[in-house]
């Protein structure tokens, strides 16, 4: 009899361990992300010494892009993207189909989406 008090005991530690494991465990932490696609877009960049990135930003008409921010990081598609960057040699005007990229802000004022911190995705 005392033996079997004993697995009993012993089952409800565990059961109650168990327990509180699951209840002190944290949450994984959802994921917030946003896409969007821009049939055009302009970019600004300034290329020191010929280098760097030619759309580290995007100005576009959010309704166009049917942009609905729901955090970052900001995913783009731009179905024509157009940078006007300064370089060493004078300004220069790249065009580029079916951009895409991700950035890490973005700002939208009335029908203006400003996107920065972009990166090629």
């Amino acid at each position: 009899m005392r033996q079997l008090l004993r697995r009993g005991a012993t089952a409800g530690a565990v059961a109650a361990f168990a327990g509180a494991v699951a209840v002190c465990a944290p949450a994984q932490a959802a994921h917030a992300s946003t896409s969007a696609h821009c049939p055009t877009s302009t970019s600004i960049a300034l290329l020191p010494a010929g280098s760097g990135y030619l759309f580290p930003n995007l100005f576009a008409s959010a309704s166009a892009c049917g942009f609905a921010d729901g955090g970052t990081p900001y995913h783009f598609t731009v179905g024509t993207a157009t940078s006007n960057a300064q370089t060493p040699t004078g300004p220069h005007t790249y065009v580029v189909n079916n951009l895409s990229v991700v950035c890490s802000t973005v700002t939208v004022n009335g029908d203006s989406l400003f996107a920065s911190g972009c990166l090629p995705g």
